[in-house]
């Protein structure tokens, strides 16, 4: 199955977890005209995590990287998502490769009562999407708009050091675009 990466889970290792997709194979950049990305999702801890706006305009992207997953690890990737608790549904979308084709691929959008344009990320989560977008060399003014993203520290600090070690390197390197 094909699965749209835009947040977090564009860092290949943090969707390699065992607990979330870890057959997961990138197969490229691409982006989904006709949303904007904010972290406006709740997160379960209280946080901004990544959600997909609708703007209705084509002009509006969301810069990603479209994997593989083997079907057996879409349960998990629900579950580590929170598909259970309402926050992300799955939808379909319709994407664009850099070279002009298109495909169809799955991917998370948070439901509007999990939407608050007040949230901030915490810090090591948005360097999780910053991280992710550099490793997949994603536009260069997508990077610095990330970059620019306001975050707060994150009180638990154990957690925040557990994840932060997903950011050291190396990083593998990225397949050649479509």
């Amino acid at each position: 199955m094909q699965y749209f990466a835009y947040g977090s889970n564009l860092l290949t290792r943090r969707l390699r977890d065992p607990a979330r997709a870890p057959s997961a194979v990138a197969l490229g950049v691409a982006s989904a005209p006709g949303f904007r990305m904010r972290f406006h999702k709740i997160g379960t801890d209280g946080s901004g995590k990544c959600t997909l706006i609708p703007t209705g305009n084509d002009a509006d992207v969301v810069h990603g990287v479209l994997y593989e997953l083997a079907n057996r690890d879409l349960a998990g990737l629900d579950r580590e998502e929170g598909v259970h608790l309402g926050g992300y549904a799955r939808h379909s979308l319709r994407l664009r490769f850099p070279g002009g084709d298109t495909t169809e691929a799955m991917t998370y959008i948070a439901s509007g009562r999990y939407i608050d344009a007040s949230c901030l990320p915490f810090d090591w989560y948005r360097d999780l999407v910053v991280t992710g977008a550099r490793e997949h060399r994603l536009p260069p003014a997508y990077i610095r708009e990330l970059e620019q993203t306001p975050a707060v520290p994150d009180p638990n600090a154990p957690r925040a050091a557990r994840v932060r070690r997903l950011l050291e390197g190396p990083f593998p390197t990225p397949p050649a675009g479509r």
